[in-house]
């Protein structure tokens, strides 16, 4: 429910305003993890003060779930409570509630799941009482995450259980496979690898059916981590691998950088040190490209951690640390520094 309300304007694609263009582009900017360059045109439009109600609450809502995929939670819960406010001057109960599921998940990411309860249960009283069968899948999803953030996981499963069921019912396969990924998630924290892992297999059956190639992915990278756990680093990096090329098949860009940082944390802990400063150095670069300065800088961090400390080092080993130290670029500095193996 990210973009609840942008179905709701009634105009030709001719006709559209920059704000409802804006709006309707919002999922393209996700699915290619470009969520800066979503938000500020988003926000640009919305500055300009133009749109009925329903058009800017849907622009907020947008903003909302871009701002919290970039992980700006205060940014997200904004933008959000600016969206219900603008939904309830429209009378549109129903929108109002889907973005108080969505704000209840801004909440329980911040911390504050008391409060993200209280949102989850207005959102799905709301849809209920209006018979929509959709939110109210949502919000008992949205509800079981925060029953198990609050100490509560069978309840918590519970509720995500009846909403599995409630979205098959109605043949929304790709909300099926994201709760599927929840209960997932779910088992993974409750200790039940076994389990996690056969849920994000089903929902990655599920997403692969759709030809979701960001859900997919989303889903390899846990199937990789849960690998890791269990012990089997060489099917932790081949589904790792698998989830570098789903994102880079997606076009999601920031997907790819986040990958091949967790491609090079899976080949450090394995000892594989020239794997794993290529990955980070190709995450390093890749959040250069989408202006992630913090991102691209814990990469880099992760690759200085990988090197010995200098009084470690031979003196010939110092000497070639300091020549990459000052970036020294020339074919005879690149032909000692490969020459150099390391202890």
């Amino acid at each position: 429910m990210g973009y609840a309300g942008e179905d709701r304007v009634e105009r030709t694609e001719v006709d559209l305003s920059p704000l409802v263009l804006a709006t309707r582009l919002a999922p393209h900017w996700e699915a290619r993890g470009q969520f800066g360059a979503g938000r500020e045109t988003l926000e640009g439009v919305l500055d300009d003060g133009t749109g009925t109600d329903a058009e800017r609450a849907a622009a907020h809502g947008a903003v909302a779930h871009l701002a919290m995929a970039q992980g700006d939670l205060r940014a997200a819960r904004e933008a959000n409570e600016m969206a219900i406010v603008l939904y309830e001057a429209d009378g549109d109960i129903r929108a109002a509630a889907g973005r108080r599921h969505a704000l209840a998940m801004v909440l329980l990411a911040a911390g504050d799941p008391i409060a993200a309860e209280a949102h989850c249960d207005a959102a799905l009283a709301v849809m209920v009482a209006v018979g929509d069968a959709r939110g109210e899948a949502f919000a008992r999803s949205s509800r079981g995450l925060v029953l198990a953030a609050r100490g509560r996981p069978g309840a918590g499963s519970d509720e995500l259980l009846e909403s599995l069921r409630a979205f098959r019912a109605i043949g929304a396969i790709g909300e099926a496979a994201s709760v599927l990924a929840n209960l997932g998630n779910l088992s993974w924290d409750m200790g039940d690898v076994a389990r996690a892992a056969r849920f994000h297999e089903g929902a990655l059956q599920l997403f692969e059916r759709l030809g979701d190639r960001r859900g997919a992915a989303l889903c390899l990278n846990n199937l990789a981590v849960l690998a890791q756990m269990r012990g089997d680093a060489d099917r932790a990096i081949e589904l790792a691998q698998a989830a570098l090329d789903a994102f880079r098949a997606a076009g999601d860009r920031h997907g790819e950088a986040a990958m091949h940082c967790n491609l090079g944390a899976m080949w450090e802990d394995g000892g594989a040190t020239a794997e794993a400063t290529a990955s980070y150095q190709q995450a390093a670069a890749r959040f250069d490209e989408l202006g992630d300065p913090g991102r691209a800088a814990h990469a880099r961090q992760q690759i200085a951690a990988l090197r010995p400390p200098a009084s470690e080092l031979s003196p010939r080993e110092q000497e070639v640390a300091s020549l990459v130290a000052v970036g020294l670029g020339n074919r005879e500095g690149v032909r000692s520094m490969a020459s150099v193996t390391l202890v």
